[in-house]
This record gives C-alpha cells, sequence and structure tokens, in this order.
C-alpha cells in the first residue's frame, strides 16, 4: 500500500514537470525557428490562420529534438527536488531503494517511448509535408503590394505607380502618376491624375485605381518600329483602372511533388524505397563491371581467342566490335609473316569467323608484329582508350556515390524512427540518478547539467548523420553513436545513485584530490632516499 502511494506520489510529481518542459522546449525551439525566418514573413501580407497553420506543423516537427530534452530535464528536477527536500532520505530509511521508486517512472517512459514511435512513424511524416510544402509557399510568395508616398512603386507587374500624398483613410490619394509598360515600349504611355481612390477588391487580385481631373499620354509606335506617331493627350473627369494581382495571391501547391521524399514517408515506405533504390544501384554496378569485362575481353582476345568465352563479347551492338577483331586478325596475320619470314614462329590458333576471314593470334610481344607506322597509330589508339575507361570509370565512380549517398538519407531517416524512443529512456536512465545524486531541484542546476548533457547528445547524434551522408560510417553505427556512448553513462549514474556514492559532493573530492596529493609526497620520500 505505501508502495502505491509512493507510486502514484512520484508520478504525479514527474508529469507536471514533463509537460511543463516539453511545451517550454517546443516554444524556445519555435522561437528559434521564427527568428530564422523572420524576413521570409515581413511584408507579404499573410492571414493569421496562415501563420498560425505554419507554426502548428513546425512545433510538430520539433518534438523528435522537445522530448528527450524535456524527459531528461524533467527526471533531473524530479529526484533533484526528493533530495534536496531530504524526501529520498526518508524513502531509502523505510527501506525502499531507489530501483523501486524509479520503476513506476521507468514504466511510464517505456509507454512514453512506443507513443514517439508511433508519433515519429505515422503522424511526423505528415506534419514534416504540411511543414515543408507551407514553409516553400511562404517564402515564395511575393512581397504584399505596398504603395508608399513620393516613391516610384515599380513592384506592381507591368506598372510603375508613384502617389505625391495618402490621406489617413488609406484609401485616397493625391497627385498620381502611372507609367504603363504592358506594351514594353518604355514610358509611351503616362497617365497623371490630381486624386483618385485606391482600393482592393473583395478576393484581393485586382487592384483598382479610380482616377479624378486627369491627363492621359499616349506615344505609341507605329507597324515599322522606325518612327513614332504624334502623342495623344486625353483628358478625363474620371477613370478606373484595374491593375492584375494575381500574381501575389498565397497559392499553395501540390503537396504530392514532395510526397516522395524521405523525411514523409513512415517506416514501411523506408524501407521500401531503400530496397527498390539499392536494386538500382546493383544494376548500376553490374552494368559498369559488365562494360568493363568486355572491354577487356576485347584486347585479351587479340592474343588468344579461345580464352575468352564468346558469351561476354556476343552482346547487342556489339558487331562493330566483333567487325574490328575480324580486320585486325588479318592485318596481324599479314604483318606476322611478313617480319618473321624466315623464322620460326609460334602455331597460330584459329577460328573460322568467315569464308574468306580467318582469326589468328598475336605474338606474345603485340606491339612487334606491326610496323612503326602502325605501332604509332596503336600507341595513340591506346591513349585515347585509356582516357576514355578513366573517363568512364570516374563517370561511373561519381554516378555510385551518388546513388549511395542518397539511399544513405532513407536508411538514416529509417534508424531515426527508433533513435527517437530509445533515446527517451537513455536520457531517462541519466536524468533520474543524476538528479538523486545532485539533489538541487528547481530549474537552475539541473537545467544547467540537462542542456550539457542534451547538447552533448545531439552534436554525437550530428556527427554520426553526417559520418553516414558522407558514406564514413554505416547506418547503424552513425544513427546509434550517441545512444552507444550513453548507453554506459546511464548505467554508471544508475549504480551510483543505488549506492548513494557522493559523485558531485566537493568535500569528497577534495578528499580523494588530498589522498593522491599523500601518497605523491610518499613516492617522492621513498625515491629520494
Amino acid at each position: 500500500m505505501k508502495l502505491k502511494k509512493l507510486s502514484i506520489f512520484t508520478l504525479k510529481s514527474y508529469i507536471g514537470p514533463l509537460v511543463l518542459t516539453f511545451f517550454i522546449s517546443i516554444f524556445v525551439l519555435l522561437m528559434q525557428f521564427l527568428w530564422k525566418y523572420v524576413d521570409d514573413f515581413v511584408g507579404k501580407g499573410f492571414e493569421w490562420y496562415t501563420i498560425a497553420e505554419l507554426m502548428f506543423y513546425a512545433s510538430a516537427t520539433f518534438v523528435p529534438m522537445a522530448l528527450p530534452l524535456a524527459v531528461l530535464l524533467s527526471s533531473l528536477m524530479t529526484f533533484g527536488n526528493l533530495g534536496e527536500n531530504y524526501e529520498l532520505v526518508a524513502i531509502k530509511s523505510a527501506g525502499i531503494s531507489i530501483q523501486k521508486l524509479m520503476r513506476p517512472l521507468v514504466v511510464f517512459i517505456v509507454f512514453v517511448s512506443i507513443g514517439a514511435f508511433y508519433f515519429s512513424n505515422f503522424i511526423l511524416p505528415k506534419a514534416n509535408l504540411e511543414f515543408q510544402t507551407l514553409l516553400s509557399d511562404v517564402r515564395n510568395k511575393k512581397p504584399a503590394v505596398t504603395i508608399s508616398e513620393g516613391i516610384f512603386n515599380s513592384d506592381i507587374g507591368d506598372f510603375v505607380i508613384k502617389v505625391g500624398k495618402k490621406l489617413p483613410d488609406g484609401k485616397t490619394i493625391q497627385d498620381v502618376v502611372i507609367y504603363d509598360h504592358r506594351s514594353d515600349d518604355g514610358n509611351t504611355n503616362v497617365t497623371q491624375a490630381k486624386s483618385g481612390l485606391m482600393e482592393m477588391t473583395d478576393d484581393k487580385m485586382h487592384l483598382v485605381l479610380t482616377l479624378f481631373d486627369g491627363i492621359n499620354y499616349n506615344e505609341n509606335l507605329d507597324q515599322k518600329g522606325d518612327k513614332y506617331e504624334p502623342i495623344q493627350i486625353t483628358k478625363f473627369k474620371k477613370e478606373i483602372q484595374r491593375i492584375d494581382l494575381s500574381a501575389f495571391s498565397f497559392k499553395k501547391t501540390d503537396k504530392s511533388l514532395r510526397k516522395k521524399g524521405y523525411q514523409m514517408l513512415n517506416v514501411y515506405q523506408l524501407a521500401f524505397y531503400d530496397d527498390s533504390l539499392s536494386m538500382d544501384l546493383d544494376s548500376t554496378l553490374d552494368e559498369f563491371s559488365t562494360s568493363s569485362m568486355r572491354d577487356y575481353a576485347y584486347y585479351y582476345r587479340y592474343y588468344n581467342m579461345n580464352e575468352v568465352p564468346d558469351s561476354i563479347l556476343k552482346k547487342s551492338g556489339d558487331k562493330k566490335y566483333e567487325d574490328s577483331l575480324k580486320a585486325l586478325a588479318v592485318v596481324n596475320s599479314s604483318s606476322n609473316k611478313t617480319k618473321n619470314k624466315g623464322k620460326k614462329t609460334n602455331k597460330a590458333k584459329s577460328k573460322k569467323q568467315d569464308s574468306k576471314l580467318e582469326l589468328v593470334s598475336l605474338n606474345s610481344d603485340m606491339i612487334s608484329s606491326f610496323d612503326s607506322t602502325r605501332q604509332l597509330r596503336i600507341v595513340v589508339g591506346a591513349l585515347s582508350q585509356a582516357r576514355n575507361a578513366a573517363y568512364q570509370s570516374k563517370f561511373s565512380k561519381d554516378r555510385v556515390i551518388a546513388k549511395e549517398k542518397f539511399i544513405s538519407k532513407y536508411k538514416v531517416e529509417w534508424h531515426r524512427k527508433f533513435t527517437l524512443s530509445v533515446a527517451c529512456i537513455l536520457l531517462f536512465f541519466i536524468g533520474a540518478p543524476l538528479g538523486s545524486i545532485i539533489r538541487k531541484g528547481g530549474l537552475g542546476m539541473p537545467l544547467v547539467v540537462s542542456i550539457l548533457m542534451f547538447v552533448t547528445y545531439h552534436v554525437f547524434t550530428i556527427i554520426g548523420e553526417k559520418s553516414v551522408k558522407s558514406l564514413v560510417m554505416e547506418p547503424w553505427e552513425g544513427m546509434w553513436l550517441a545512444s552507444i556512448i550513453y548507453l554506459p553513462m546511464g548505467a554508471f549514474f544508475t549504480w551510483k545513485a543505488t549506492i548513494d556514492a557522493p559523485l558531485f559532493d566537493s568535500e569528497a573530492w577534495h578528499r580523494i584530490f588530498s589522498k593522491l596529493n599523500i601518497f605523491s609526497k610518499l613516492l617522492k620520500k621513498k625515491e629520494n632516499a
């Protein structure tokens, strides 16, 4: 009964700080996001609900970073408060160990980790899709139409507008000058008016200018374009001009264009794309390997036609190589007969390819089978072939590396679905023992320690992720690097909390260093003696 009440008390003490620190972390990350993209939001005339929608999806994408931090900080705060108020001492004096005290919280954190996995697997991909699509639309939207006094505004399509004065009602304008550049003939169409009204249509797709007491100057080029017609001057009492603003409206792009991105997929979809891309990579490697072996076979077959299987050479599109082999074999045969006349020659291995052609093998020193002119041609051709082979190899290598890096992004995202859950458990087993050892509650010392521990964890995570994407480490090594490092740390701190080790007690450390100092003095005396 006592243990049950204690479990309920511990859970209540832990859940409150967890929720509080979680939303504080989300708020801090959200402020950082706004500070980063504030220039893309200002001056574009967004509705409040557009910004609110963007903030909501952004908050969802920050959960994988905010949740582990909240678990770590709340664990430190909870057990730090229990230690500072001597409640841990009372609990231990009642015969309840730190492991039994942590047991209900461990069960709770396991459920939190399971929920974190389902969030990262099902909700986070959709949030990433909505967030990245909306953020791209917001950043690409043109600034809202703003017409200031005494300034030529050239942002409104093919019009340049200058307003001498704007009255406080925001609609009435005076001393208006409008340059119409729709004909792309320069300043050939100018409108001046003493006053007017400037209004937006309800759908905000058009700017309506109602002008009073004005003059329009229109100077058009004739059809030949080599001389000007007389200026046409038109006076008016009232004129209405509608300027199209559809280019300035906010439009959402099709989300399906980003749907196949690795951040928008769940575990099963990531595994499917990983398999598909890996098969494509294997086919690229096989294609390069087959092509290289085929080129090698063409040259090697010059020496021994019988040792290279026809299956390597008999591919579609290889007829030009067979023809070149036939021609070269005939030349080699005649050259050998001329140069080695009167000497004993090796018996040629031949194969009937045609009723008039016979393929023969070359000498072991192939270049000596030809005269000096042909030797020069062969050397030049060989150098050209070598350069081409080097270029093809480099091209294929770059192509393979690019595909491997692309595949690594999908593998990184697949492992990330699980590292979030494991991070919550690991950071709990670091925060709870540290809180009981430090015995300081509140947001002072726990906040400093938690930020230090979490930043270190995050740095290791980033290092591992970058290493995987750079093909330096395997995906499982890079993505689980931080967890592998923090696992023994959590076990160490839990062990120290169990035995009540004075890990952060300054007096205990002072005693240890004093003993070391005495020990070093004794060693010096023995050496001097």
